[in-house]
């Protein structure tokens, strides 16, 4: 016995399921659900740290640095035969800290517009040989950036997160849900003493039947018998009059 998902059943009721059938289908659900629930805790956990960097960036000290590199990049992705091309800045500079030479390409923390307008804007900031003053972090110096700070923007990846874990959350919990029915119903027919094969073997030839029924519409009967007798027989205009001749009469020869 199976769950038939997607297909709408003749009754109001779920269909029927055996407890064995039961603890696969939420066994793979709870696998998926697991997969979802770890990617939104990576990217939750992930988009906390970029923030707290992001923060913390406005207190870092501050170094003259050089741009040494300052080009647009493309990267084109394809979704369902839609191809779209997102757009980066990609910026390079050279830092000093206690006399090391350090090298970086961290333009900011915050979530950057992906549009090829705002990566040209970006590399006509900064081009190569523009001297910038470098923020980095002073328990770990090669950790720099140009643009110190956080806006909302940083707060994107933690929506996306948890909506993904709140969302798959509640699909996990509609799937136990129907389970749990199906299986009821098929302990409450099995008490009953009724086989729920038959019911669901009458009920999908039921519904083909009504289905065919609907799919070929009824050919209109034919008109027999005294129906066709009564029909107004149709009418050939008036009688032709044929002439008459006497051979009798005078000057008929």
């Amino acid at each position: 016995m199976k769950l038939r998902w997607g297909k709408r059943s003749t009754s109001r009721g779920p269909s029927v399921m055996t407890e064995r059938h039961a603890r696969w289908v939420v066994w793979i659900f709870t696998g998926f659900q697991a997969i979802f629930v770890l990617m939104g805790i990576f990217f939750a956990v992930q988009g906390v740290l970029e923030w707290d960097r992001a923060a913390k960036s406005s207190s870092w000290p501050t170094v003259a640095g050089t741009v040494t590199r300052s080009e647009v990049t493309s990267h084109r992705s394809t979704h369902k035969g839609r191809t779209s091309t997102s757009y980066h800045a990609h910026i390079e500079f050279d830092y000093e800290v206690d006399g090391k030479g350090l090298h970086g390409n961290r333009r900011s923390y915050k979530v950057l517009a992906s549009s090829q307008s705002a990566a040209n804007e970006a590399v006509a900031a900064y081009p190569v040989g523009r001297s910038v003053t470098v923020s980095y972090d002073p328990q770990d110096p090669e950790r720099a950036v140009l643009e110190p700070g956080w806006d909302w923007s940083n707060a994107i990846p933690i929506a996306v997160g948890l909506f993904a874990i709140a969302f798959v959350s509640f699909v996990h919990w509609l799937v136990v849900r129907q389970v749990r029915k199906a299986v009821q119903r098929m302990k409450d027919l099995t008490a009953l003493g009724i086989d729920p094969k038959a019911i669901e073997a009458l009920a999908d030839e039921t519904t083909e039947g009504a289905a065919a029924s609907t799919a070929e519409p009824a050919a209109p009967p034919a008109s027999s018998g005294p129906a066709a007798s009564t029909a107004p027989a149709k009418s050939s205009g008036p009688a032709e009059l044929k002439p008459t001749f006497h051979d009798d009469l005078p000057g008929a020869r």
